[in-house]
């Protein structure tokens, strides 16, 4: 806060020539004009008539301190024809007469109407000794001055003049925005009182002068220069706050400042010299002129920009537009200069845009709500206002008159503002289009169509519009070379469809003529939906023989088709479904279908299957199919996130219709096909169907990218939206108030125990005022947990708050032992009934610490507390965060804040989308808030907030800070941002609700500036005099005594009496506003509902707390911040890594890599299966996989078991639908098989090899033990690792040459994962050992293989070689059945048998297996060859009468 709040008024020593002292009392005394502002005391009658000069001055528009007037004096005299046109560019930029009246009528004051001698204002001197009083009749001398410098506002909100205005402004702004003099004006504008950071630059800022100034006259001014720089230099230092002795002991040790003048007298001759020599320029005129000295001459560029010091932010400063405005309109031309036809257009454009996320009903009436869209547009676009204004002053406009109606939101609001930027981008290239096809001199049916069409919203989409430009492009590619040859001296060509050109020249081209329908026709067609233009056919030719008559005819040309008919044909194909494919309707009517029946599916690359799985950030986009528009809105980040791993190659988003053959089946039929059903006829429309797919489908792929496009900027929107709620909720809290019932700033104490290490480590707290300063930190080494020595902490403790008298104690840290500290604290409370001043208990709150973390290594933490450690400065944060959230998010730099995560999909935005939505969220929330002026005058970090006030900027608000600094005073109210010239009128209206001044009754009864009681609320100035009729309407004043206190300006009045009134909210809650409004507008037009119900509840309330209660942590989010974890991270039943810490009985003491403890109870490990103590199977330090089972959130603590039956099966939630609708379970079946293919081929390449203590086994796989038998007898053997697993084994035996059977053992009662099982299971039957095997079931199977072998009704041989032998056999025996049994290549272990009855009969195959008990033959197993033949004979003669098909 200033001095003057704080009642420390210091003495201020101005010094002048005639030796005159300014009046500086003690609290009492009258404001001096530092801190008045304008309103000052004239000492005499007779110097004022006298002072010509000083009037002079004031008529230049310059308001002149005593102690500079000798020096500003002698420097205008060779400047005042220069300085009248700036003056008269100056007063553009003020008010007028008449603005200044009606502001000054709505204020409720009336204005005096005495003219000074010069029709300008007067600035008066004071003068006097310090003992001296001041009389009656300077004080009614100083009434009149206020009354002034108040009706400087009265008629700043005319409605009569505002167009007037509004032109003015708009066409200075637009001279402003390309005048190359700017800085040089900027400098001007500042050179009234050059104090501060412009006397440091005033030796390199030029002057201002003229190219015909003689040498005579510009040695004269370099003079006086050098006189001016040499009475500032002399000039004594202003100290405030010290007394002349304090001064004096200052100067004996520092010195005056005086030391190096000799020095610097030398430099400044220097500089002179070089100056007079380099500052001549040259102008076109052949004239010299003055060289104009930058800011960028003499500071580096990065400087400059780095502190929004460049020519571009010094233009931004000064323009009245808001900042935000001027930053993303820059790069359009032209801009707010539309047609009338323009402005309904992009009404219409917007309203389609917004209307979609309001959900209407079909039938609702879309005319008030297209009203409203209009309304802000204008608002936005034409009267520069911006969001927060709006929202909050003109929201009867943006609204429903229905109650129960829709209201243009914040998001809306934010929503149009870019689409109005959108919009004007889109026309401006849309001019730029028409101007290019215009200077092309060519007719052209299609453009001029397009350009006819002005009215349509269509015609306003980028995609249309670029649509016809590359139309032109491929139509006129001619025109253009000639247009660019003129226009360029270096003979530039246009290069595009060169190819297409050469191949119209060509005689090749007659092909096209001959299809029957031009691209034209085929368009209209499309368009028309329907066959205005009828194709034809040929009458003679196909379309190949028309190729090769025309390659005959021009053999020379078309050479290169001489002998390649096919690649003729290609290419006419080639570059007629290139016409089709630019024919704008063709184009518009797909578009249209497309973008209403479009479904987008993921088609996974190779790596995207191997990649993406489960819980993969793509996990649920994998097989995602059929996803429409709707499912975007619902879910924006599914695209976003398809989008992203598009790009990373890990999938293709494919966009289709649904039926798309079919549809471009029917346009074929609406445009090309003709009816005929001759050959001919087919051929030629099978040659058309051809080129109209080719077409078809580039134009899908080109609005399939569109699409991409367009989607991806809807859904970062959506996203982008999400992303700014998140981010407003942490804004939206106000202070902690411990007691709602006393709502006043508390006393903070903050603590933290750092990594835990209690003992070793100490305890750090801060202690915070009211005010937000730090006052003191604390250093504990005492150990809370010190069960030897427990009181001497919680003596301690005790002392700290006691001396502190803390009204709450924030407490975080960076891990969960944070919370054993939390639960100390809480016992120590209780135990030794600590309260606070008040006898409260103290409360202890778990403060978000997301910025505290980064602001102790900050530069910013570094400046601030250079000498303080990390902890200091993180406690010092956290307790700053618990008076306002807001100003410690809004004091982060950009990196810092971008670096903070809001929403899990924040990373899917671009940084500057992100930059930006995360701005206009604290554009709501400030000017919800509001900021006090002279609070942020000498509070930086209190200031912060101002870039984001409407209509400010960083830049502005640096000029904001940079004027009331340069007042050296308080403001008093309102309006002064307007005498004063801080604020244009833009700006002015923007910002005034929101910036405002604390109302002082001690300081108004010496001022005579009104209203300051509304310019503490959140009323506008411009509703002051509705302000004003609603007191009176409440205190029940007849209307004659209103009109008489309107009359002698004494509304203000009724202000003043409401606010002691202790029934006013009463009698404000009584009014009727619904009809006072209705009344209202019917007069005036004017919709101030809204408006009415802020006044009544800042009438009640000023600048009453709208923000949400402060968010203390709790449970969850406490479980967060100290381990970092997510319900995403650590949930019941996923996995986790543990490191085993200690035993506890049968218990497992473990934690996590996050810091959470975690127990096994003796049930959930190793230790009850085997009978044996958790310490002999688990080691201490230890890493081992766990299930999370339980979580305790408060405690911070899990339950989790080590079992390897429960760590198998890992519960992984699926948060998202599988319904085959949209979601391809074919092809995810499918490539989970392959998956486990290739996962059992890599997993054979990498295990470990079994060690078998038997003499038949080897190391070898499959394919290794068939080649090692390959050279050994029937029979033989080896054991070998299987491929199933370490409880399979494998025998794989020798049948024949090239025929091997693998045998599976499957291993019970393994002791561990690489040793033989006790039990061994082959085909269901239970050994021991492989010995077992080995005799009983596998020298079995050997001995009935041979029997088989050896008997005269086996053949050796395959298949189709016994067949044949059996079939030769049957011819020579017809008579004769014969059978024969043969082996099974493709199934080993089986044989064939197969047999005919004669010769007549077909022949029969029937399948023999081979067990080791015998040969296994239609359900029955026979021990031997005699036997099973004998079976066979059986089983043929049963089924003898039986259908002959069922042996097959």
């Amino acid at each position: 806060m200033s001095d003057i709040e704080n009642g420390d008024r210091s003495h201020a020593h101005l010094k002048e020539e005639n030796s005159q002292t300014v009046v500086n009392d003690a609290d009492d005394r009258i404001p001096s004009s530092e801190e008045e502002g304008e309103d000052v005391f004239d000492s005499s009658e007779e110097e004022q008539d006298e002072d010509e000069e000083e009037e002079r001055r004031i008529k230049e528009g310059f308001i002149v301190d005593d102690e500079d007037e000798q020096i500003a004096s002698s420097g205008k005299k060779k400047r005042k024809h220069k300085r009248r046109p700036r003056s008269r560019e100056d007063e553009d930029d003020k008010l007028s007469e008449d603005d200044l009246d009606l502001l000054m009528e709505n204020a409720g004051v009336k204005r005096t109407k005495e003219p000074t001698p010069s029709g300008r204002l007067k600035r008066l001197k004071r003068a006097g000794s310090e003992d001296r009083s001041i009389d009656e009749n300077e004080i009614n001398r100083s009434s009149q001055r206020a009354a002034a410098t108040d009706d400087k506002l009265a008629d700043f909100f005319s409605d009569e003049e505002e167009e007037e205005i509004e032109h003015d402004s708009n066409h200075e702004r637009e001279a402003n925005r390309f005048d190359q003099n700017k800085p040089e004006k900027y400098e001007r504008s500042h050179g009234g009182n050059k104090t501060g950071i412009m006397d440091e630059l005033d030796d390199f800022i030029e002057d201002d002068e003229f190219s015909d100034e003689d040498d005579e006259t510009r040695q004269q001014r370099l003079k006086e220069r050098k006189m001016m720089r040499e009475q500032r230099m002399k000039q004594p230092v202003q100290v405030t706050g010290l007394s002349s002795e304090k001064i004096d002991e200052m100067y004996d040790i520092f010195g005056d400042g005086h030391d190096y003048d000799w020095a610097l007298e030398i430099e400044n001759e220097e500089l002179d010299e070089d100056n007079l020599d380099n500052e001549m320029e040259e102008t076109e005129d052949g004239k010299t002129s003055k060289k104009k000295v930058t800011l960028q001459d003499i500071y580096d560029l990065q400087d400059l920009k780095k502190n929004l010091m460049t020519e571009e932010d010094m233009l931004i400063r000064k323009a009245d537009v808001p900042e935000r405005y001027q930053e993303i309109r820059s790069g359009i031309k032209n801009y707010g200069q539309m047609t009338i036809e323009d402005q309904e257009l992009e009404k219409n454009w917007i309203s389609d845009k917004i209307a979609v996320s309001k959900n209407f009903e079909p039938t609702y009436d879309l005319t008030e709500f297209k009203e409203a869209i209009g309304n802000a547009v204008k608002f936005i676009s034409q009267d520069n206002l911006e969001v927060p204004f709006i929202y909050a002053y003109r929201r009867n406009y943006i609204s429903s008159k229905n109650k129960d109606g829709f209201v243009l939101s914040e998001d809306d609001l934010w929503d149009i503002v870019s689409l109005d930027i959108e919009f004007h981008s889109i026309i401006s290239k849309r001019e730029y289009v028409h101007n290019f096809y215009k200077e092309l001199n060519v007719n052209d049916l299609t453009i001029d169509e397009y350009f006819r069409n002005q009215n349509t919203a269509t015609v306003a989409e980028l995609n249309s519009l670029q649509d016809i430009y590359n139309y032109i492009e491929f139509k006129y590619p001619q025109e253009i070379n000639e247009l660019l040859m003129k226009e360029s001296s270096q003979g530039k060509k246009h290069l595009k469809n060169s190819s297409y050109e050469k191949f119209k020249s060509s005689p090749l081209y007659e092909v096209i003529k001959e299809v029957g329908i031009t691209a034209d026709k085929i368009g209209e067609n499309i368009s028309a939906q329907h066959q205005i233009n009828i194709p034809t056919d040929h009458d003679s030719k196909k379309p190949q023989e028309v190729v090769e008559d025309i390659i005959k005819n021009n053999p020379s040309e078309l050479q290169i088709f001489s002998n390649n008919t096919n690649l003729a044909l290609e290419t006419v194909q080639k570059y007629f479904s290139l016409e089709i494919s630019k024919n704008t309707k063709v184009r518009d009517k797909v578009r249209s279908d497309f973008y209403k029946f479009y479904l987008a599916d993921v088609v996974l690359t190779s790596k995207g299957k191997r990649e993406i799985q489960r819980g993969s950030l793509y996990e649920d986009i994998k097989y995602a199919i059929n996803r429409t528009p709707m499912h975007f809105r619902r879910d924006p980040d599914i695209f976003l996130r398809m989008i992203e791993a598009e790009s990373l190659n890990l999938l293709n988003v494919k966009l289709h219709i649904s039926s798309q053959s079919q549809y471009i089946d029917h346009l074929f039929q609406t445009a090309l096909e003709t009816t005929n059903t001759s050959e001919l006829a087919n051929e030629w429309n099978k040659f058309r169907k051809t080129i109209f797919n080719q077409a078809l489908d580039t134009i899908f792929n080109d609005i399939s990218r569109e699409i991409k496009e367009d989607l991806a900027k809807t859904c970062e929107k959506l996203v982008a939206k999400s992303v700014r709620h998140k981010f407003m909720t942490k804004l939206d809290q106000a202070p902690f108030i411990p007691n709602l019932k006393d709502p006043k700033i508390p006393r903070v104490l903050t603590i933290t125990c750092g990594e835990g290490r209690f003992g070793s480590d100490a305890i750090i707290a801060v202690f915070v005022n009211r005010k937000t300063d730090f006052v003191k930190d604390f250093k504990i080494v005492d150990n809370p947990f010190d069960r030897t020595h427990a009181e001497k902490f919680e003596n301690t403790l005790d002392d700290i708050i006691q001396n502190c008298q803390p009204n709450v104690i924030g407490i975080n840290g960076p891990n969960p032992k944070t919370q054993r500290f939390y639960k100390k604290l809480q016992e120590v409370i209780h135990k030794k009934q600590i309260v606070d001043s008040r006898g409260h208990a103290v409360p202890i709150v778990y403060v978000d610490d997301e910025i505290a973390v980064r602001y102790q290594h900050s530069e910013r933490g570094s400046q601030e507390f250079p000498n303080k450690p990390p902890l200091v400065k993180y406690c010092i944060a956290l307790a700053r965060y618990m008076h306002s959230p807001l100003l410690e998010y809004a004091n982060l730099d950009k990196d810092g804040l971008l670096s903070l995560t809001f929403h899990p999909h924040q990373s899917l935005l671009p940084r500057e989308v992100l930059r930006k939505t995360l701005e206009s969220a604290f554009v709501d929330i400030v000017n919800l808030v509001g900021v006090e002026v002279n609070k942020a005058t000498d509070n930086p970090y209190y200031a912060s907030t101002l870039k984001y006030i409407s209509g400010f900027g960083p830049r502005k608000a640096i000029d904001f800070l940079e004027s009331l600094q340069r007042l050296n005073e308080p403001l008093l109210a309102r309006q002064q941002l307007i005498t004063h010239n801080i604020l244009h009128k833009t700006i002015f209206m923007n910002s005034a609700g929101f910036l405002y001044i604390s109302w002082n009754e001690k300081r108004q009864k010496y001022e005579d500036l009104e209203h300051d009681q509304l310019d503490s609320t959140r009323i506008h100035p411009e509703d002051y005099h509705l302000a004003t009729k609603v007191a009176a309407d409440a205190l029940e004043y007849d209307p004659d005594a209103i009109a008489e206190k309107e009359e002698q300006g004494a509304m203000s009045e009724f202000i003043e009496i409401l606010r002691d009134d202790p029934d006013r909210r009463t009698k404000l809650e009584s009014l009727n506003l619904e009809s006072y409004a209705e009344e209202l507008e019917k007069n005036t037009g004017q919709r101030k509902l809204n408006n009415l119900n802020t006044i009544v509840l800042e009438l009640l309330d000023g600048f009453e707390e709208l923000r949400n209660d402060f968010h203390p942590l709790h449970d969850d989010e406490i479980f967060q911040s100290l381990t970092g974890e997510t319900d995403k991270t650590f949930f019941k039943g996923c996995l986790v890594p543990v490191r085993v810490e200690r035993f506890r009985h049968n218990d497992i003491i473990c934690i996590t890599n996050s810091q959470v403890e975690c127990v096994v109870n003796s049930q959930r490990h190793a230790g009850a299966q085997y009978k044996r103590p958790a310490g002999e199977i688990y080691e201490i330090g230890r890493t081992y996989p766990a299930k999370v089972v339980y979580i305790d959130y408060e405690n911070i603590l899990a339950e989790v078991s080590l079992l390897e039956n429960d760590i198998k099966h890992q519960y992984v939630p699926t948060n998202y639908s599988k319904d085959p609708s949209i979601w391809d379970l074919k092809q995810e079946l499918e490539d989970q098989e392959e998956e486990k293919k290739i996962t059992m081929v890599e997993a054979r390449a990498k295990r470990t090899h079994r060690v078998i203590n038997h003499p038949y086994y080897f190391p070898f796989n499959g394919r290794q033990a068939e080649d090692y038998l390959r050279s050994k007898e029937r029979g033989d053997f080896v054991i070998r690792q299987s491929s199933r697993g370490d409880d399979h084994l494998a025998i794989t035996w020798k049948l024949d040459k090239d025929l091997f059977q693998h045998i599976d053992i499957k291993e019970l009662e393994k002791e561990n994962p690489l040793a033989l099982g006790r039990i061994l299971i082959v085909e269901n039957q239970k050994y021991h050992d492989l010995d077992q095997i080995i005799v009983e079931y596998l020298q079995n199977k050997v001995r009935l293989l041979n029997e088989m072998t050896s008997n005269e009704k086996f053949k050796n041989g395959n298949k189709k070689d016994v067949v044949k032998f059996i079939e030769d056999y049957s011819k020579v025996n017809p008579n004769r059945s014969v059978y024969y049994f043969s082996f099974n290549y493709e199934s080993p272990g089986w044989f064939f048998l197969m047999f005919k009855l004669n010769a007549q009969s077909k022949l029969y195959t029937w399948n023999v297996k081979l067990t080791h008990t015998g040969f296994f033959l239609v359900n029955y197993n026979y021990p031997g060859v005699i036997q099973l033949c004998n079976g066979f004979k059986t089983l043929l003669k049963s089924n003898s009468n039986r259908n002959k098909s069922s042996y097959h």
